[in-house]
């Protein structure tokens, strides 16, 4: 009698939850899931209940369920994670660098971290929860990762979610910053990376920028040299691909050459500063305007074209 009042309460507790993914979260407690040695007696016992019973699970129950029970989503025993059911949003619909108002309004609360590891490591979980896999799997796809690297600052956030109990209050961030991406424009950011993986800004359309620039008034070397068209390439790459600076592809004709390729990553990070300082720099604030038009023009192209 008292096991059947029990079941009907656990019942009556999930089928009017508001929140179906607190509902069952007690069920799967995430001290049991870092390595504190407490034996994880609960959440295995659930994982291998819900594993013989998901194909009677609702969606909703499933999606609620993935979030808080990994290991039922996996393709065995120790292997990868398989693609989590009813995200909606496709992988290459991330941008590798989530945009600042994002982060701000729902990633506040990783105030320990950088905000460019709360940027980087939301769209690393983002592409994983669609795609399945491993997050380093998932920052290769984004680009930003080397092929055979470790994704490290992912790993140790991973690790930090688990040990401080905000694992959940993560879930439940990427859940409404996906909703959010799903709300506006879907773009795809990989196409945008493929199209301009070998691109670099026409010297043509550079000499034009030039001539709308004002002159200089100091002893500073105009930007008219071909270095600085390759820099100013790398910021109109992470302004159509929503991506970092330290990411952006080196022009290939000089990428063999390590000498130039030197040369080349000093100039980027010259540009990206005097652009991030145009109230100092009256000649990079004329030409910001400049860029950002251009690459807005053509994120438009790139998309009508694959359209």
């Amino acid at each position: 009698m008292l096991a059947c009042a029990g079941l009907l309460q656990v019942t009556d507790r999930i089928l009017t939850a508001d929140d179906l993914r607190e509902a069952l979260s007690p069920l799967a407690p995430e001290e049991n899931r870092n390595r504190s040695g407490i034996p994880p007696t609960r959440h295995l016992i659930w994982d291998n209940v819900f594993k013989k019973q998901r194909s009677a699970c609702s969606e909703r129950f499933q999606l609620a369920a993935d979030t808080i029970v990994p290991t039922f989503r996996r393709t065995g025993k120790g292997g990868l994670r398989l693609p989590s059911t009813s995200v909606g949003l496709r992988p290459e619909h991330v941008p590798a660098c989530l945009p600042h108002d994002l982060a701000g309004r729902h990633l506040g609360f990783l105030s320990d971290t950088t905000l460019k590891v709360r940027r980087r490591a939301a769209s690393v979980f983002l592409v994983r929860r669609s795609r399945g896999g491993s997050l380093d799997q998932a920052a290769q796809f984004l680009g930003i990762n080397p092929q055979g690297k470790r994704n490290g600052y992912t790993q140790l956030l991973n690790r930090r979610l688990r040990t401080s109990g905000t694992a959940r209050d993560f879930e439940q961030a990427l859940d409404a910053i996906t909703a959010e991406l799903l709300e506006g424009p879907v773009i795809d950011y990989q196409r945008r990376r493929e199209a301009l993986a070998t691109w670099t800004l026409e010297p043509e359309n550079w000499q034009h920028m030039l001539t709308q620039l004002p002159d200089l008034t100091s002893h500073r070397k105009p930007l008219s040299d071909d270095r600085r068209r390759l820099a100013v390439s790398a910021y109109i790459w992470t302004r159509v691909t929503e991506g970092e600076p330290d990411f952006a592809p080196c022009p290939p004709h000089i990428a063999p050459d390590p000498a130039l390729r030197a040369v080349w990553t000093r100039e980027r990070h010259n540009v990206f500063h005097w652009l991030r300082t145009t109230d100092h720099q009256p000649y990079y604030g004329a030409l910001k305007p400049l860029l950002e038009d251009h690459a807005e023009h053509l994120a438009k192209e790139i998309d009508r074209e694959w359209a």
